[in-house]
This record gives C-alpha cells, sequence and structure tokens, in this order.
C-alpha cells in the first residue's frame, strides 16, 4: 500500500510542478502575448465567472462518494449510474445560475457564447473529478494519476498545434482555438476515465428515494458551503475589475495573476498531505504542535523567499514573460506576489482547521472575506483599476490568513515559541536587506538571482529555522 502511495504521490508531484506551470507559461502565458491583453483579459473574467458556481456541480458528491465506496467498494454498481445521473440535474442547475447571473450583469452575445464553453468545461471536469473518486477510492491509484495528467497533457498538445502549426489555426490566433482546446482535451479525458472504471461492477440504476439524496447533499452542504464562499473571494476581484474598468486592465492584472497561481500550486502540494495527518493526530489526541510548527515555517519560508525575489527582480521577471510591460505592470506583480505569503498560510491553518471539522467558523471567515474583498474593490477599482484590486486582494488575503490563525490558535490553545518567532522576523528583515543591496550589483541579473537565493539559503540554515524534530516526525506520521 505504501508504495502505490508513493508512487501515486510522485506522478501527481510531477503533474503538479511539471506539466502545470508548462501549461502556464508555456500556453497560458504564450496566447496572451498573441491575442493581446484586451482580448486575455476578457476571457480571464468569464474563465473566474465560471468558476464561481461550479460548486454546484459537485456539492462535495465526490468527497462523499470516495469515502463511501473506499469503505464498501461493492456500492459502486449502484453510486456511478445513479450518481451521475445526480450530477447531471446539478449541470442544469449551474447553467440556469451561471447564465442568469452572466445576464445580470450585462454580459454581451458574443461573451455569453464564450461563457457557454467555459461552463461545458466546467461540467466536464466536475465529471473527471467525481471519476476518479471512484479510481482512488478502488485503489487504482496509477490509472488515476495517468488521468490526473491527461487533459492538460491534450490540450498542451492541441493548443501548441494551433499556436506553433499555421496550418491548424490560419493566419490569425483567437481565444476560440484556446478554449475548443480545453474542451476536447476534457472531453477525451472524461470518457477515458468513464472506460477506466469499466467492469470493475455492474451497475444498477435504481430508483433512489428522495430522503437519500437529500442526507447526502445535507451531509456535503458545510463544505460544499465553505468551496463556493472560498471561489468567490479567490475569483470575483477579476470579475468585477473586467465590469466595472475594462478587458485590458484585466489582462494587466492576469499577467501577474499567473505568476500567483503558478506558485500557488507548490502550496496546495504541500496542504494536501497535511490533512490525513492533522486528521488522524487529532482523532488520536496527539499533539499537533510539531507537525504544525514544522508545516506553518516551511511554508513561511517558502512564500516569504517568493515574495522577495519576485519584488527585487519583477521587472526582469516580466520582460522574460511578456511583451509589453511597464513600471505599472511590475508593481502590480511585486505587490501580488507578496499576497502568496497569507495564502500560503491559509494552506496550513485551514487544513488544520477542516481536519478538526470547523466548518462553521471557516464559512464565516469566508463570508467575511467575500465582504472585505468586494467593498474594497468597489472603493479601489474606479479610481485605480488593476493596483486597486491587487491591493484589495493583498488586504483580504492577509485579513483572511489573520483569522485563521486566530481560529486555530484558539481552538487548539497553540504556544508559539518567542525564539522561533524572533527568528522568523530576523529573516523577514535580513532577507529584504540583503536582497536590496545585492539589487545593487552590476552583473548579469539571473546571475544575481542565484545570488540572492543562495543569500537566502544561508539566512535560513544560519537561523536554524527548519527543526528536524519536526520533520522526523512528519517522516514517522506518512508512514
Amino acid at each position: 500500500m505504501r508504495k502505490k502511495f508513493a508512487g501515486n504521490l510522485l506522478l501527481l508531484i510531477f503533474a503538479n510542478i511539471l506539466v502545470k506551470p508548462f501549461w502556464i507559461f508555456g500556453i497560458d502565458r504564450v496566447v496572451q502575448n498573441k491575442v493581446g491583453p484586451a482580448e486575455y483579459g476578457t476571457y480571464f473574467a468569464l474563465f473566474n465567472f465560471s468558476f464561481l458556481f461550479s460548486i454546484f456541480l459537485d456539492f462535495g458528491l465526490s468527497n462523499f462518494n470516495n469515502r463511501a465506496v473506499a469503505r464498501h467498494p461493492s456500492r459502486l454498481a449502484s453510486y456511478l449510474p445513479n450518481l451521475m445521473v445526480l450530477k447531471l440535474a446539478l449541470s442544469f442547475l449551474y447553467f440556469m445560475v451561471a447564465f442568469i447571473s452572466a445576464g445580470f450583469l450585462g454580459y454581451s452575445a458574443l461573451q455569453i457564447k464564450l461563457l457557454a464553453f467555459l461552463a461545458i468545461n466546467q461540467v466536464l471536469l466536475s465529471y473527471i473529478l467525481y471519476l476518479r473518486s471512484n479510481l482512488t477510492a478502488l485503489h487504482l491509484f496509477k490509472i488515476d494519476s495517468f488521468i490526473s495528467v491527461l487533459d492538460r497533457l491534450l490540450a498542451i498538445i492541441f493548443c501548441s498545434c494551433f499556436l506553433y502549426l499555421p496550418y491548424f489555426a490560419g493566419p490569425e490566433f483567437n481565444m476560440n482555438y484556446f478554449i475548443f482546446s480545453q474542451t476536447a482535451a476534457l472531453l477525451i479525458t472524461a470518457i477515458v476515465a468513464f472506460i477506466a472504471l469499466q467492469g470493475r461492477q455492474a451497475y444498477q440504476l435504481t430508483m433512489w428515494r428522495w430522503r437519500f439524496v437529500k442526507a447526502i447533499l445535507l451531509k456535503s452542504a458545510p463544505f460544499a458551503m465553505l468551496g463556493l464562499l472560498m471561489t468567490i473571494y479567490y475569483r470575483i476581484d477579476a470579475i468585477m475589475l473586467e465590469r466595472m474598468y475594462s478587458a485590458a486592465e484585466t489582462g494587466v492584472y492576469a499577467q501577474s495573476y499567473r505568476l500567483l497561481d503558478a506558485v500557488n500550486q507548490f502550496g496546495y502540494l504541500f496542504g494536501v498531505p497535511l490533512m490525513p495527518l492533522f486528521a488522524a493526530m487529532i482523532r488520536r489526541r496527539e499533539s499537533i504542535h510539531d507537525l504544525l510548527s514544522f508545516s506553518a515555517v516551511l511554508m513561511f519560508l517558502f512564500s516569504t523567499c517568493a515574495a522577495i525575489i519576485c519584488a527585487f527582480f519583477g521587472d526582469e521577471i516580466m520582460k522574460l514573460l511578456y511583451h509589453t510591460t511597464s513600471h505599472y505592470h511590475v508593481l502590480i506583480f511585486s505587490v501580488l506576489m507578496i499576497s502568496f505569503i497569507p495564502i500560503s498560510s491559509v494552506y496550513i491553518f485551514g487544513t488544520l482547521l477542516t481536519a478538526h471539522g470547523s466548518m462553521k467558523i471557516l464559512n464565516i471567515i469566508a463570508v467575511g472575506g467575500i465582504l472585505v474583498n468586494v467593498i474594497l474593490n468597489l472603493v479601489l477599482i474606479p479610481s485605480y483599476g488593476a493596483l486597486g484590486t491587487t491591493f484589495a486582494t493583498l488586504f483580504t488575503q492577509a485579513a483572511v490568513a489573520m483569522l485563521h490563525i486566530y481560529a486555530a490558535n484558539v481552538t487548539f490553545s497553540i504556544k508559539w515559541e518567542w525564539s522561533l518567532l524572533l527568528r522568523l522576523t530576523a529573516f523577514s528583515v535580513l532577507g529584504i536587506g540583503a536582497s536590496w543591496l545585492l539589487s545593487g550589483l552590476t552583473i548579469f541579473w539571473m546571475a544575481k538571482l542565484l545570488l540572492n537565493g543562495g543569500v537566502l539559503l544561508m539566512l535560513i540554515l544560519l537561523l536554524q529555522l527548519v527543526p528536524i524534530r519536526a520533520l522526523k516526525l512528519l517522516n514517522r506520521q506518512s508512514q
């Protein structure tokens, strides 16, 4: 079992660290450079809008199904056909809510057409995630790992044909090719995932009682609500920027958000394995202090290093990635990347609270995050455009992170070591100071970046910020 888990984890790491960054920088970035900030800004806003209501497509059913089928594999026979029918009904609900909301916001006919295909993509992605929940429940980890990368790999292939082979796209590339490539990739992946489950059980389509369906939806409701609320305060800023300012300004914001999304993959990878570890330790009433300290410190160091480097090398990074940049673009990028520090802490403390089952607290925090984000965007966007959205994002994420940390401290009575907090503060101050001094060197910027990274690593070692004792505990718990 441990070998299966390790193999699956390695393939998932490959998918997130290699495949998705290649999609972000090798395809998504190139598309924006080709079509320009205005056209891409419209797509980016609609893409975020299609995400807003995606929780209606699943409503926690994948998590429920994974747990139920893992405990009783024979349930796959009745659950698969019935839950797929239920998800079809949820898809109609999703389309209805999405298009009514789009009409209320005044989207044009062309934008509604693009939104329709983006909504179809969300439906396909939802089915893929549900089918994958069956694969992992049956311990078919290798197949699941393959399917987890298949849609991105196919999309990369299809988009590469349109981007680099004029025979396919004609003289001019447009966003339709980009969206349709993703639709085709998701459809093929969903079919492959469904075929992978054939022969596992003899399926039985039975009429479920409404009481049973209602019980499933009620159990999933707190998790679904949290997913919806978090999606809103993560995605609504781009939608408001496009509606209140311009598509071009949204494209400028998307340039920087792309890099924030890339580093977030590492935060997500770190947070996922913590859930079962925290849950098991809480169930056994073991102290979570060492594991929490190790994970929180490691995530803080990673996010702070990323923010410092992006702040001092923002101009060079933006010029390397995009055709059109300015001081305004760099300022947005630098400020937005600072948001990664509070975002990364939520991967730790939010995971801990979820493992504890503190869903009410998490949902209250999420509602507060939405209110703060919407109010700040309403105030700042008319005067400052994308820069206003960037500061709204930074303030919102910082407020949400502090509330998560406070809630975790109250729930678990966490006692932090003052010496550790002082060393972390010293690292931040010395790291910023050293980076400022190094920025004045007249050498090639990539060499300067490597030197800066080396100095930050040296500070981590000198200040002894990675506790070996906690690292040993993490290894023991994972076994």
